[in-house]
């Protein structure tokens, strides 16, 4: 009986492991982690850096998005905005994306997200550290944040961010 249940143990993991790869795929391919710079007034620097977790999907394909919920254990499920057939996950609690969704893409690497991952990673980290509470900090990852690769156009340039220091 133990060497039964061991066996199939050893089923469920490789399955998983299994999964656990086709998720990293899915995402390499629909997934994102955009950062968004939001004005606000009560913040030392006048912008809040907001990172997040996105994946679409067609209603059809609910159940990916479900699968990847699943695993990482959060993420909210909703219609994407003016597009009613389309569904999107979205994961924006820092805590989540550092316990949850970092080390996942760290296990499960990305191929073509690579580089939109590192730096994503690295900008949830140094907001972890609290960087962005001093001026050097701050700037730093404004410069980051602009790295990154995002779909539109920003709603503010980074010289306009980095001039509301002043």
């Amino acid at each position: 009986m133990d060497n039964q249940q061991g066996s199939t143990n050893k089923m469920n993991f490789k399955k998983q492991k299994y999964l656990n790869y086709y998720l990293a795929g899915f995402v390499d391919g629909e997934g994102a982690f955009p950062i968004q710079m939001r004005r606000t007034h009560d913040t030392k620097f006048g912008f809040t850096v907001t990172p997040e977790f996105k994946i679409s999907q067609h209603k059809e394909g609910r159940e990916s998005l479900e699968k990847l919920r699943d695993v990482f254990g959060c993420g909210t499920i909703s219609i994407k905005s003016g597009q009613p057939n389309l569904l999107i996950l979205v994961v924006k609690h820092r805590r989540s994306l550092t316990e949850k969704v970092i080390p996942f893409f760290r296990r499960y690497p990305l191929i073509i997200k690579a580089k939109q991952f590192r730096l994503f990673s690295e900008i949830v980290e140094r907001i972890n550290r609290e960087e962005h509470k001093t001026e050097k900090g701050y700037r730093d990852l404004v410069e980051l944040v602009f790295k990154t690769k995002g779909k539109g156009k920003r709603k503010y340039s980074k010289q306009e961010i980095l001039d509301e220091i002043k």
